[in-house]
């Protein structure tokens, strides 16, 4: 009830600001003012002032159609969002019923083994939907400030959340928003499914970010992201100390060294380019055997990019493998096993190492029609014993993931999308399953 009457009172201010302006460009349309009001549908040039800081990300919302700039665009406000309906069957488990999946298709989610009874579930889903606002303000000076702010749901319940938050300014970036550490273009093609490929690098994060201007397609970035740990909870888990099994070993420590992402990047054009990123990580823990605060490190590292031999078909790829950064793959982020007490030294931890892999392509025989294909894998090793003792939903060694989709664009408010869905999860101890899932969707576009 809270949560439905705030949704209400936001709806409101929204519709009040905007009320105001209209109000305030019909006051100006006889002013001959520079900096009367002016609400028009979102031209060419303001596209591309407002596509240099929106995300590119699996179902971003596209540039908004109309937008409200002052007559000599030094002020632009754009809002716009997506509403997306989807109607699917899930065919050999019900993943569609897992805590945390509904829409989304994640792999790590997949039931192990599917229960009887329970190999098929069919679903009509109308709450996937999001709104966002851009702020460009000073547009056309050295001085170009921009504020970007999403909020939706998430699939699985009415209650709207915020998703990204950040304003860029001299080409830095501060707030909520997608981990330098991905790569936006080479994650993915589009898909109906919100989650993605389950070897994906990508997820929010608090962060500070400087991405350098163009020097003849050479570009740099660097950022620091605020850590965020999944760890074991302390517990020994290992054979070599039958004693320490089920005694608390590690303690929680504060964190006060941010995860350090970077990446270089070469582009012959955007569809043909190639990016090496890394990232650093710090894990402070407390060892309880010795009464002392630790370290561990992580560390990651990830080729990706791009390929385009023709202009219909567009080829993505990424290969990321590290230790300890099981937050940043998409299929291993919130499960406890990054850092893990190691089996020979109680009291100690150590990093996991892992992997993610994708591949995807996209054909687009028309301004229309597009197709998409993709595969992608994650993985964990050498976390047996402790993924041993872990509940059936965290005990995780990889994930496959596979997707085709054909997406046909009406105009430019309305696509629809049909798509197949198959990804299979593996435990340590406990087998496979795997899940097929057909769904379609209409997307309404502002």
């Amino acid at each position: 009830m809270m949560n439905y009457s705030k949704t209400k009172v936001g709806l409101l201010i929204l519709f009040s600001v905007t009320a105001g302006f209209a109000a305030r460009s019909q006051e100006s349309t006889s002013s001959e003012s520079p900096g009367k009001i002016v609400i028009e549908r979102t031209t060419p040039e303001i596209k591309e002032i407002l596509d240099r800081t929106r995300p590119v990300e699996n179902r971003a919302i596209p540039t908004p159609k109309f937008n409200i700039h002052t007559a000599d665009k030094s002020f632009i406000l754009t809002i716009g969002g997506q509403i997306n309906p989807i109607l699917g069957y899930d065919i050999g488990n019900n993943l569609y019923k897992q805590a945390g999946a509904g829409i989304s298709f994640v792999t790590s989610a997949i039931p192990v083994p599917a229960a009887k009874g329970h190999k098929g579930d069919f679903y009509i889903n109308p709450i996937n939907g999001s709104v966002d606002m851009q702020i460009v303000g000073l547009q056309g000076t050295s001085n170009e400030i921009t504020g970007y702010i999403k909020a939706g749901t998430d699939g699985i319940n009415t209650s709207i959340v915020l998703q990204r938050a950040y304003i860029t300014y001299r080409n830095f970036t501060a707030g909520m928003k997608l981990t330098l550490f991905q790569d936006d273009y080479a994650c993915q093609p589009p898909t109906i499914d919100p989650e993605g490929p389950s070897g994906c690098v990508s997820t929010v994060a608090y962060e500070i970010a400087y991405k350098s201007k163009d020097y003849n397609g050479f570009r740099f970035a660097a950022a620091l992201d605020m850590p965020t740990f999944y760890s074991s909870n302390g517990y020994y888990r290992g054979k070599d100390y039958p004693t320490m099994d089920d005694r608390k070993t590690i303690g929680d420590a504060e964190q006060y060294i941010p995860d350090i992402p970077v990446w270089v990047e070469y582009s012959f054009s955007q569809w043909n380019r190639i990016r090496l990123s890394g990232i650093l990580r710090n894990f402070a823990y407390r060892d309880l055997i010795s009464d002392k605060t630790r370290h561990t490190a992580g560390w990651g590292a990830m080729l990706s990019g791009n390929l385009s031999p023709w202009s219909k078909l567009i080829f993505y790829y990424q290969f990321a493998y590290g230790k300890g950064i099981g937050n940043y793959i998409q299929d291993i982020a919130g499960k406890p096993i990054s850092f893990v007490p190691s089996d020979s030294d109680p009291g100690r931890m150590s990093a996991s190492p892992m992997t993610g892999l994708n591949f995807g392509l996209s054909y687009n025989p028309t301004p229309k029609l597009q197709f998409n294909a993709m595969f992608s894998e994650a993985r964990i090793w050498k976390v047996g014993d402790y993924c041993n003792s872990l509940p059936e939903e965290q005990n995780y060694k990889y994930a496959l993931y596979g997707a085709v989709n054909c997406f046909y664009t009406f105009n430019s408010y309305l696509q629809w999308g049909i798509e197949y869905l198959w990804g299979h999860r593996e435990t340590w101890n406990a087998g496979g399953a795997h899940d097929n899932r057909i769904q379609t969707q209409l997307s309404f576009t502002f």
